[in-house]
Formats: structure tokens, C-alpha cells, sequence
């Protein structure tokens, strides 16, 4: 769609800036495209359900909720979202036991228009439709390769506390936009660590830096378990913070 993140990444790009972003990783100071699922770590999801306030321009308007439940051997991301008047939105992200993306489901209102996505992603293509407002001609098909590692943007936040995050953290990562049908590289890194308060409490946190072209987005992320975002800003705009 085109921001779960409007509290998460994708979605406050959507809502607010137009773009689609997530992210990868570098190895001895070499910016390299890279699989995410690699430099996840299987053992931190884990039944859980967090929520967040979501603050613009100071003021709060609105909720998102990230969720993670047991799906058969895999797992199913959840992400809901309500801005005043912006958007209203749930989508289900379905991963196997390799972390492998396999559909999205997503439905809601944008400025006051439905929307809705339905992608799979089985064998080498990943193939759907989606009906955005940013698709004037209405509905569109998404047939696109299935390359390996690829992940829908809605799928980059529910993900980004399970990335073994690290100093000198740096990488270059393919995302699909699943309200165009296009692929575009998004980079991230670590900026170090800071601590964090949010209405949830009190937080050492990874400072991560979210980037595709001019659009930028820091996300803090707690160093130890339970891992969990408390935090997403692009500035004064907008940001997500941890409330339970």
C-alpha cells in the first residue's frame, strides 16, 4: 500500500511522504544487497501483541497495533492502523518457518477511499492485485519475480525487531511496494545506542536509520529481550511510541 509503520516505516512513508522503505545490511564496511530473513533470528517471535500511540505534529491522532501469532509452522504478522481522517487499514502478512514472506492481506480507507491489497507469493512470481487510491485506473495486477528474500513493504515493520541488530549495522535490501508492483532498495544502519522513554517506560534501545532516497525514518529498537520497536520518527510529522 502506499506506511506499518505509519507508525511503522512503510505506511508513515505512504501517508506522508509517498514512498515505501525497509531494510538490509553490511559486512567489513561493504554496502551489499542482502536476503533479510538472514539476519533474522528465528528464536525472538514469539506470541505478543504491542501497541502504539501515533503523534503528528504533536499532537496524538491515532493507534497502531503489531501483533505475531503462531500460523500453522509459520508465523502471521499483524499490523492495524487508524490516523484521524488519513487512513484505517489492517493487513495480515503470512511467513513460513524460513521467515519467506508467503501472502498479504490488507484492507481499509485512505482519505476516504477503500483500499485493498491481495498478494502470494508461491513459486517464482509473487502475483495479485491491488486497489489503491494511488492507482487511479483502479484495480491493478501485481505480477512481479519472486527474488529471493523479497518482502512486500508492510512486512518490513512487523519484522524489524527480530533483525540481529549490531554496531556498524549497514545494508542495502530490495522491497516490493505492494501498491504499485514495483521494487525499490531501501538502506538502513545502526546509529548506536540511547536510551528511550515512551509511555510503556524506559528503554535501552538500537538507534536505526531507515533510508530510500530523500525519505528518511529512525526506528529505536530494544537491545535485550523482549525485543520490541518503542519508537519511529520522521521528524515533527509524525511518530509511534510504545504504549503497552
Amino acid at each position: 500500500m502506499a506506511l506499518s509503520i505509519c507508525p511503522p516505516f512503510h505506511r508513515a512513508y505512504r501517508v506522508l511522504a509517498g514512498a515505501s522503505l525497509l531494510c538490509t545490511t553490511m559486512l567489513l564496511g561493504q554496502s551489499t544487497t542482502v536476503v533479510l530473513r538472514d539476519h533474522l533470528d528465528p528464536s525472538r517471535l514469539e506470541a505478543r501483541r504491542d501497541s502504539f500511540t501515533v503523534i503528528m505534529r504533536g499532537t496524538q491522532r491515532g493507534w497502531q497495533v503489531l501483533s505475531t501469532a503462531r500460523d500453522g509452522e509459520g508465523w502471521a504478522l499483524g499490523d492495524a492502523l487508524s490516523i484521524d481522517g488519513m487512513v484505517s487499514q489492517s493487513s495480515v502478512i503470512r511467513v513460513s518457518a524460513r521467515l519467506d514472506e508467503t501472502s498479504l492481506r490488507q484492507h481499509g480507507t485512505m482519505m476516504g477511499k477503500p483500499m485493498r491489497i491481495a498478494l502470494d507469493a508461491s513459486g517464482p512470481r509473487v502475483t495479485g492485485v491491488a486497489l489503491t487510491p494511488n492507482n487511479p485506473a483502479g484495480e491493478l495486477a501485481i505480477d512481479v519475480p519472486r527474488t529471493e528474500g523479497l518482502l512486500d513493504d508492510n512486512a518490513v515493520t512487523p519484522l524489524l525487531a527480530f533483525v540481529r541488530w549490531r554496531e556498524d549495522f549497514s545494508a542495502v535490501f530490495p522491497v516490493l511496494s505492494s501498491g504499485k508492483g514495483t521494487v525499490s532498495d531501501v538502506s538502513v544502519r545502526t546509529l548506536g545506542k540511547e536510551q528511550v522513554t515512551v509511555p510503556a517506560g524506559q528503554f535501552e534501545t538500537w538507534r536505526v536509520e531507515l533510508q530510500m532516497g530523500v525519505s528518511r525514518l529512525v526506528a529505536n529498537i530494544t537491545t535485550a529481550a523482549p525485543y520490541r520497536i518503542v519508537r519511529m520518527s520522521n521528524g515533527p510529522m509524525f511518530e509511534m511510541h510504545l504504549v503497552r
